[in-house]
């Protein structure tokens, strides 16, 4: 793809950082966050505008040894991809996707929820000047009172939004959401719509053209300006008031099956970074953020599916990045086998119809009886044979659940089963793209993530009595997108359910012992990174609710 390099707009002075993050003008080290967003703590999925997941405050390592200090249980059997958000005053914001907006003290006490009048609402909200936005799969995008939980304004900017993890963006008066457009053949989200944050009215529609939008994570320097990446590894940056096109860089002969669910992040030293796959490999690649200029490309093997975070982790010289990289979890065995059942091999349920009805035919004949009549018969041996099948998905799926989701047990049944897959965390040098440490894993065997199996049928029930408002399963990636303390120390959700906690104290490129790598079981997956505010680790996994940790 050509690069346009247009003339910008000098950058607008960054606002004051909040108390605790580093020296004036050390724009790199260890927990300076890039572009504060506002006067809140995590105002957006990664904290920053800038999307770096880079906080100034340090908070508990060892999660194992110090037992929260609170968790609020979710009395709902829902979804939860979207990061907890924390204002100024370190209260919380839960987005689930059965359409709840629930505002929690820094004590863990619900002060108010909000319940969607339009869908369900799989996106991360964000924080801007006292309002909460969001938007759902129906299309509408929504402001909340951030103190009340009352809505503001509502648009429906679409007919529909897809239901992957989208972000919304929120910045000098702008709300921009990813949606999707009229377009034959495109069911994910294909558009950015730009809103006024004041009363919702239409700024600008940017159309894509070839390429989609997947887990949109728009980010930005506070200039006016935002990037974003398509899910083929295609970056671009646009004006925010206008949507005017001021460069398109990325990967030249890239295919739209070069897919990711990752995104670009703006760096502290004005280098855009994007994670994609190129073929079946995964790719880190860096850009002038200036004019898209290409500045290094690290092929990192394993298919790379989250965005990175950036700052200076402990034990490293500079800024450095991280990341998880590995294939993502499947479907839950149960969806495995209706899918493959009744829609991938249904001729085995004709064949059994047609033999059935062939038989009954000719027993109805020889009583000299018509065989219209005997289409009777066809009904209870169809039912039948449903509820064996019924029966027999049932039995495998709580098997399933009894041996822990691993494939060992299926007696080579591998047409429900998927192959392990390598899984590794690594950080990367910011500068250059080598290697400064990485973080294996077992391979992961298991037929999904931890909890969507277990949770399949309680969400499904959920589901029923509520008109179907969410979404069964979670489906994350593997890793949720890393954070960074103001010690150094990088966060990263698994979709096994663990999080963990991992430096490089000692700086000699391995990572070993207690003091190193410590993790907490939550037996749900990770779909939403992690917020950090002074004294405050908040943790969402797919379910359950959230899990805080302060520091003692």
């Amino acid at each position: 793809l050509p690069w346009a390099a247009v003339a910008l707009e000098p950058a607008a002075a960054a606002p004051e950082p909040l108390d605790g993050t580093c020296p004036a003008g050390d724009r790199s080290c260890a927990g300076a966050s890039a572009t504060p967003a506002g006067k809140y703590y995590w105002a957006n999925q990664k904290g920053d505008l800038n999307r770096t997941g880079l906080s100034a405050h340090a908070v508990p390592f060892d999660l194992r040894r110090q037992a929260p200090a609170w968790r609020w249980a979710d009395p709902e059997p829902g979804v939860i991809r979207a990061t907890p958000l924390i204002d100024d005053k370190l209260n919380l914001y839960m987005s689930t996707i059965n359409g709840r907006v629930i505002k929690l003290s820094p004590e863990g006490s619900v002060l108010w929820t909000y319940r969607s009048k339009y869908g369900a609402q799989p996106s991360v909200p964000a924080l801007m000047d006292g309002l909460l936005f969001g938007n759902t799969e129906r299309g509408w995008v929504y402001a909340l009172d951030m103190e009340t939980g009352e809505e503001v304004w509502a648009v429906q900017a679409s007919n529909g939004t897809a239901g992957d993890t989208a972000s919304m963006f929120a910045a000098s008066g702008v709300v921009v959401a990813a949606t999707m457009m009229p377009v034959e053949g495109r069911e994910t989200n294909n558009a950015l719509v730009a809103l006024s944050s004041r009363d919702g009215a239409h700024k600008w529609t940017h159309l894509m053209t070839g390429f989609n939008i997947y887990n949109f994570q728009g980010a930005s320097p506070d200039d006016g300006t935002m990037i974003f990446m398509d899910s083929s590894g295609g970056v671009y940056r646009l004006n925010l008031d206008t949507g005017a096109m001021l460069w398109e860089s990325g990967i030249a002969d890239r295919q739209a099956s070069f897919f990711t669910t990752a995104a670009a992040v703006v760096g502290p030293n004005d280098v855009v970074y994007c994670v994609s796959n190129y073929g079946d490999n995964g790719i880190v690649h860096a850009y002038n953020l200036s004019d898209g200029q290409p500045l290094w490309r690290t092929n990192v093997t394993l298919h790379a599916m989250q965005a990175v975070a950036i700052g200076r982790l402990a034990g490293s010289e500079g800024l450095s990045v991280v990341f998880g990289i590995g294939t993502n979890p499947g479907y839950p065995m149960l969806f495995r086998m209706i899918y493959r059942g009744f829609y991938a091999f249904p001729g085995i349920f004709w064949l059994l119809a047609l033999t059935s009805g062939c038989f009954c035919c000719r027993r109805w004949r020889r009583r000299g009886s018509s065989c219209i009549v005997s289409g009777c018969s066809l009904i209870p041996m169809i039912v039948l044979v449903f509820l064996c099948y019924l029966a027999f998905m049932l039995s495998l799926h709580f098997l399933n659940i009894q041996l822990k989701n691993q494939p060992g047990w299926q007696f080579g049944l591998q047409l429900f089963a998927v192959p392990p897959s390598p899984q590794r965390i690594v950080a990367l040098d910011a500068a250059t793209g080598a290697e400064r440490w990485r973080h294996e894993l077992p391979a992961f065997a298991a037929t999904t993530c931890a909890g969507d199996e277990e949770e399949l049928l309680p969400r499904l029930f959920w589901l029923h009595r509520n008109e179907g408002l969410g979404h069964p399963i979670c489906l994350p990636d593997s890793f949720s997108q890393a954070v960074i303390g103001g010690d150094g120390t990088a966060y990263v959700g698994y979709q096994d359910g663990r999080l963990f906690a991992l430096r490089d104290g000692d700086g000699d490129g391995e990572l070993r012992g207690d003091g190193e790598v410590s993790d907490f079981q939550f037996e749900h997956g990770f779909q939403a990174s992690q917020a950090i505010a002074p004294g405050m680790l908040a943790v969402v996994p797919c379910g359950g609710g959230v899990w805080v940790w302060k520091s003692a």
